[in-house]
């Protein structure tokens, strides 16, 4: 979590430092690159996030009906009589191909192993692996204590269970796809999407007519100073910003049913905060 914590101030960072640089900005090439790289350390950040969260809320469940294992907004159910063998990876000596992006506290994804079996982690380290192998699919978790979590599994599968949970497979993919079924979400999901994409057109294909603008008004609607037009460029890219963060805080509050309303809230935000920004910019434009 410390790494995880360090890594998105130093990205925030990077990236607030390279939108100001990019407001101070007097030639195109030069706002390019700032924005560029405001752009590059920010676009992590989601990621950086939700891998913090995820860690955070992971946990492995033994019971004698099945295993549960939780990764985030990632869940999967095993029943008990569906699970082949549990081993410990280090006391086998089996030599596991891990992802090749992975960071302490985040070693998740699929990997295909040299013998052409997929496993998929959902492990915060790879010293104490513990690999279950199903019927169907196969995974490698690091339990905080991987001998207690051996014997547990071992004690609870002699008992073996009457009635085995459902298997259950839940991946972060299905909330987007279950707001998409719903007609009100899907409304305001396209709707500030494309007032996203359509404030984007609108400045770029307006800076070649306006080589300088205003990016600040007096009270009577003068400009204060003009800067180069590619500034512009900043109310855009700001405003895609705030749709990217309320499109996942969005998808975060739908994924349950007493905070959906909050989803919805964050979704309409967005349309609302494309049509403030679109405003400016038609003010900009008219007065430059």
């Amino acid at each position: 979590m410390i790494i995880h914590g360090i890594a998105i101030l130093l990205l925030s960072g990077l990236g607030a430092l390279g939108i100001w640089k990019a407001s101070l900005s007097e030639s195109g090439p030069t706002f390019l690159l700032y924005m560029l790289g405001a752009i590059l350390a920010i676009a992590f950040l989601p990621f950086l996030v939700y891998r913090a969260y995820a860690l955070q809320q992971a946990r492995y469940v033994l019971a004698s009906d099945g295993i549960k294992l939780y990764w985030g907004l990632r869940r999967e159910e095993i029943p008990i009589d569906s699970v082949s063998w549990v081993v410990s990876v280090a006391q086998n000596q089996i030599n596991l191909s891990k992802p090749f992006f992975r960071i302490p506290g985040a070693i998740l994804g699929m990997q295909t192993q040299p013998n052409g079996i997929p496993v998929e982690f959902l492990a915060a380290n790879d010293k104490n692996l513990v690999v279950i192998v199903t019927s169907s699919r196969t995974f490698a978790i690091s339990p905080a204590n991987e001998t207690e979590f051996l014997s547990t599994y071992r004690r609870l599968a002699e008992f073996g269970s009457l009635a085995p949970i459902q298997s259950a497979s839940v991946y972060p993919a299905f909330l987007l796809a279950r707001a998409w079924a719903d007609r009100p979400a899907r409304i305001l999901l396209i709707t500030s999407a494309v007032l996203a994409l359509g404030l984007i057109a609108l400045v770029s294909l307006s800076i070649p007519s306006h080589p300088m603008t205003a990016l600040r008004l007096n009270a009577d609607g003068s400009p204060v100073e003009l800067v180069p037009g590619i500034r512009l460029l900043l109310l855009p890219v700001l405003n895609t910003f705030f749709f990217i963060a309320d499109l996942f805080l969005g998808l975060f509050f739908y994924r349950r049913k007493d905070t959906q309303s909050l989803g919805y809230l964050m979704w309409a935000s967005s349309v609302l905060t494309s049509l403030l920004f679109s405003g400016a910019v038609y003010f900009i434009l008219r007065v430059s």
